[in-house]
């Protein structure tokens, strides 16, 4: 850091903020129940933000360009992208903004349960929980990779910050397989910053059921509406929508109308009410910002907006960063107490999309569940769903069972009501 400073300070920039961060993994790959192959890696990479102020039709504005760098560079390579850097960023100015205010602290190291444990240890632990429940005679995985990951990062600007955090988290991607009576695949990747291997194992186990059930699935029933569960990951991407409607990148350009202390949710609840709460990815965000819990919605309140520096100065609102991790309260209905109606239960989509911008969410249909109210469960394939958080939110239903993911944290399950599904 001390070097990249210093070179800075020699190409005569004013106005700097340089992100160290040191990578270190241990990676597994398995095909079938075989370790294929075990890797070790650390990276050791810098990203440098050059800011030049000038001036424009009277007007002041600042311009920014970032490079990225490393320690087997020499001092020569490192000054050129930084000039190259200067220049560029005299090209692609914004209106002026001030930079956060500059933060000092010694090494924050992120809560977690993963902390104290070796990282080949954290990759065993995972690896023996996934296969652990990997005894399905007609469905198992084919492929499986395991990162553990260990960050270390430290921030320093012009302006006085310097920051330091380490985080660790878990993550890959598998695949599991049913042959008859039709070859099926189902790939799924996850993500952990937990020790959470209880949710690894029923991430297995829910896609060897999948993959098997898929194979023996029939075509989805004729379109119309009818009440949705959508669960398992699906839910975080779900979830996603309160949290970037209330971004303030969102906001200032008018695509949201998010405002503090309106009632996002709608008048007139009749389901579960949403409260939700962010918690910090890591203990800083991009800009050096201190990430804290803080509530976001209260009973479908907005308690707060979020975002980077440039477009909250530009708002006159509190910098506190773009949070993407939600903790969801646990709702008063079983899974099973869901299904105890006609209904679809969606375990896999092809690629699920929820649209902040208009509140759409819709996908292709890989695998579901129809129960028909009357204890009769049947697999069907095909079709897909095309429904509105505006049209569902003002009767959600949210289930006991909870899950944890990297960037969610609350029930495993939600209900909706009177979503379009096409089928035959």
């Amino acid at each position: 850091m001390e070097r990249y400073k210093k070179l800075l300070e020699q190409a005569g920039i004013k106005n700097w903020f340089i992100k160290n961060k040191i990578d270190s993994s241990v990676e597994l790959f398995f095909i079938k129940k075989n370790l294929d192959m075990r890797r070790i890696k650390e990276v050791d990479n810098a990203e440098i933000a050059v800011f030049t102020d000038v001036e424009k039709d009277g007007e002041k504005k600042r311009g920014r360009a970032d490079i990225r760098v490393n320690s087997s560079m020499t001092d020569i390579e490192i000054l050129t992208k930084i000039k190259e850097a200067e220049y560029a960023a005299s090209f692609a100015t914004n209106k002026f903004f001030e930079f956060p205010k500059p933060t000092k602290s010694e090494l924050k190291v992120q809560d977690s349960d993963l902390n104290g444990l070796e990282l080949s240890e954290i990759a065993t632990k995972f690896a023996d929980a996934a296969y652990s429940v990997d005894n399905d005679k007609d469905a198992f995985i084919n492929s499986f990779e395991l990162f553990v990951e260990e960050s270390t990062v430290r921030m320093m600007s012009a302006t006085g910050t310097d920051v330091a955090y380490k985080t660790r988290v878990v993550k890959g991607e598998f695949v599991t397989q049913c042959r008859e009576p039709q070859d099926v695949e189902t790939y799924l990747d996850y993500e952990f910053d937990t020790l959470a291997l209880d949710d690894m194992k029923d991430l297995v186990e829910t896609s060897l059921k999948t993959s098997k059930d898929r194979a023996r699935a029939n075509a989805m029933p004729k379109s119309g509406k009818t009440d949705v569960i959508i669960s398992g990951r699906y839910m975080e991407e779900l979830m996603s929508f309160y949290a970037d409607r209330a971004n303030v990148s969102f906001i200032y350009p008018g695509y949201s109308n998010y405002k503090v202390g309106d009632n996002v949710q709608g008048e007139d609840v009749k389901g579960d009410k949403v409260n939700i709460k962010f918690l910090p990815l890591q203990p800083f965000n991009n800009e050096g910002i201190e990430m804290k819990e803080r509530e976001f919605i209260k009973d479908g309140e907005l308690k707060l907006v979020h975002g980077n520096q440039r477009i909250s100065y530009y708002m006159g609102v509190e910098p506190i960063g773009t949070y993407e991790k939600v903790q969801i309260p646990a709702g008063k209905v079983s899974l099973k107490e869901m299904t105890d109606r006609p209904c679809l239960h969606v375990v896999n989509f092809s690629d699920f999309q929820m649209d902040a911008l208009d509140g759409h969410f819709a996908s292709e249909i890989r695998l579901a569940y129809y129960y028909d109210g009357k204890g009769n469960v049947t697999p069907v394939t095909g079709g897909s769903i095309n429904g509105s958080i505006f049209d569902c939110q003002n009767d959600l239903t949210f289930s006991k069972e909870v899950q944890k993911l990297s960037k969610y944290v609350g029930p495993k399950a939600c209900l909706f009501k009177n979503v379009m599904v096409s089928g035959e």
